[in-house]
């Protein structure tokens, strides 16, 4: 097993040697503190969007397409709306909705279930997104399970019927995950490593994946018995794909009677990015020739 230094920002897949079993670690510091500190999020709602940032970056790493991995939690609870997003570069950014009130009441270890008014209220959508390369696939979750980690657990089961083990931790801003899965194989020996591997990551304290400071060293101590074949690291990051020209583009969507009536009540068109709080501002000018273009376009076809 080579020896890979652990940023807080990385990925590391691995597979287990002469087995059909695969996994990967992941740990965020930097782009999990920058996502929460966009918005003023609730302890309760911060520690769920570090967690699902976690999650989503272990099942993106998995994708076989270029696109990207959503999670979204949506309810008529204290948090109506939380969307993660991590693309196949391992690009994450994440947003929510919340009442600020009824989610600060709720303790720091809160459920997804509590988050969103439970479990008939709320509900957990993980969506694959090719991004125009092939056909969306999106499946629902219920939340019944008290952890996040158990609920992609279930989700990974129904969805790629693949046998898995999720861990999750998070520890001031931060957060670390581990996956395990096995992949479709026949083989005794691929039973043997599988038990005994799972069997591992179930008594595992999630806090342990903090403890050391190489993934090296944390997957040598998880699995002391296996002979893993480990990959380069993939560095992780808070990004987000918003732009001026995205802003536009929205605006056309929103019509010239929307922009006009902003314009004559503020005099310049403000809009603000959900996801990373940056403030696009436009002028009457910039904002008029929005729609310039396809209004000149409009009048040569006349």
């Amino acid at each position: 097993m080579t020896s890979i230094s652990r940023s807080h920002d990385t990925l590391t897949p691995f597979v287990f040697e002469h087995a059909a079993v695969r996994g990967a670690l992941v740990t965020l510091g930097k782009s999990t503190r920058d996502i929460v500190a966009c918005h003023p999020y609730p302890p309760a709602l911060a520690r769920a969007l570090i967690e699902c940032c976690a999650a989503s970056v272990l099942l993106a790493s998995t994708l076989k397409f270029h696109g990207s991995l959503l999670v979204q939690l949506a309810g008529d609870g204290p948090v109506r709306l939380a969307v993660v997003e991590c693309s196949d570069a391992l690009d994450l950014r994440a947003t929510a909705q919340w009442n600020p009130e009824t989610t600060a009441a709720l303790g720091d270890g809160a459920t997804l279930a509590e988050l969103s008014g439970g479990p008939a209220r709320g509900r957990l959508t993980i969506t694959l997104d090719p991004k125009g390369a092939g056909q969306m696939y999106q499946g629902i979750v219920a939340l019944e399970a008290a952890s996040i980690a158990h609920l992609f657990e279930h989700y990974l089961s129904t969805s790629e019927q693949l046998a898995s083990r999720l861990l999750l931790a998070t520890r001031d801003g931060a957060a670390a995950g581990l996956l395990l899965q096995r992949l479709p194989a026949s083989r005794p020996e691929d039973e043997t490593v599988w038990s005994r591997a799972s069997a591992r990551v179930d008594r595992t304290a999630p806090s342990s994946l903090f403890a050391h400071t190489h993934h090296a060293a944390t997957l040598s101590s998880l699995f002391p018995d296996d002979d893993l074949r480990v990959f380069d690291a993939r560095a992780t990051r808070f990004h987000c794909s918003c732009s001026l020209e995205r802003v536009r583009n929205a605006l056309r969507v929103a019509g010239r009677g929307e922009v006009e009536a902003a314009l004559a009540e503020r005099g310049q068109v403000d809009v603000t990015c959900e996801f990373c709080n940056r403030r696009y501002t436009l002028s009457p000018d910039e904002a008029r020739d929005v729609f310039a273009a396809r209004e000149s376009a409009a009048a040569a076809r006349h």
